[in-house]
C-alpha cells in the first residue's frame, strides 16, 4: 500500500513538473516573440518616403535647349561646324550621340544649338559712299576729250575757286582699274591742267599718263583723288 502511495506522489510530481515546464516554456516564447518582432520592425526600411524626401531624391531635370537641323556640306568636319555655331565639338558629340568625331558624312544632318549663326548675320553697314557734289569744291574735271583716240585724247582740270593747289600725290581713277599718280604739279587760281593719255615730256600746263593706249569710254567716270585718299571731283565721261 505504501508503494502504491508513493507510486501516486512520483507520478502526480511528474505531472506538475511537466505541466509547469510547459506553462514556463509557453510564456517564455511569447515573450521572446514579441520582443523579436519588435527589433524587426525597427530594423526594416520604410517602403515610402514623405513627399518632402522623395522631391530631395529627383534628380534635377537637365535644362534643355532649342536645336536645328544642320546638313553636312562636302569636307566640312566636326571642328568646323563646331566653330560656325560657337559650341565645342564636345557639346555636338553628346548632342548627337556621336562616339567619333571624324565619322561624318556629306548630307549627314546633325542637331546644333538653335542660334544666328556667322553667315546669317546681318552684315556691317557699310559706310556711305563718298560721292562729291561737282558744284561744290574748287577744283574741277573740266571735260574729257577725244575719247578713244590716244594722240588727241585728255582730261582738263580747272580750278575755280581762287586759290592754289598742290596736286603732288594726286590721284586721277577710271572704272577700270587704271590710276594716274600726279608728280609735283601746281594748279593755280582759274587756272587749268591738262593730263594727256599718251606718253610725252610734262610742263607746268600739261602733264603726260604715258599709256600705250586710249584710256577713257563714254559713259564711265572719272574720279580725282587727293594725297589722303579723299574724292575731290567725279566727271562722266560724255
Amino acid at each position: 500500500m505504501q508503494w502504491k502511495r508513493l507510486t501516486l506522489y512520483l507520478l502526480v510530481n511528474v505531472f506538475v513538473s511537466a505541466i509547469t515546464t510547459i506553462i514556463v516554456l509557453t510564456l517564455w516564447e511569447r515573450a521572446y516573440q514579441k520582443e523579436f518582432e519588435r527589433a524587426t520592425a525597427q530594423a526594416v526600411l520604410p517602403t515610402s518616403l514623405p513627399a518632402s524626401d522623395m522631391q530631395s531624391l529627383e534628380p534635377t531635370p537637365k535644362p534643355t535647349i532649342p536645336l536645328q537641323p544642320h546638313q553636312v556640306r562636302p569636307g566640312e568636319t566636326l571642328g568646323d561646324i563646331a566653330l560656325l555655331y560657337d559650341v565645342s565639338v564636345e557639346e555636338l558629340m553628346e548632342l548627337n550621340g556621336l562616339t567619333d568625331a571624324d565619322a561624318l558624312a556629306t548630307g549627314q544632318v546633325i542637331y546644333v544649338p538653335e542660334q544666328v549663326t556667322v553667315s546669317e548675320q546681318t552684315p556691317p553697314t557699310p559706310a556711305p559712299e563718298q560721292v562729291p557734289n561737282p558744284d561744290v569744291g574748287q577744283i574741277q574735271i573740266v571735260s574729257i576729250v577725244g575719247v578713244g583716240d590716244l594722240n588727241t585724247e585728255r582730261l582738263v582740270l580747272g580750278e575755280a575757286g581762287g586759290g592754289k593747289h598742290t596736286l603732288t600725290g594726286w590721284q586721277l581713277h577710271d572704272e577700270d582699274g587704271n590710276i594716274y599718280t600726279f608728280p609735283q604739279a601746281t594748279l593755280y587760281a582759274n587756272g587749268q591742267i591738262v593730263i594727256n593719255t599718251r606718253a610725252g615730256l610734262d610742263n607746268p600746263l600739261e602733264l603726260y599718263w604715258g599709256l600705250a593706249g586710249p584710256v577713257w569710254e563714254s559713259g564711265e567716270f572719272a574720279t580725282l583723288y587727293d594725297a589722303e585718299g579723299q574724292i575731290q571731283a567725279t566727271h562722266q565721261v560724255p
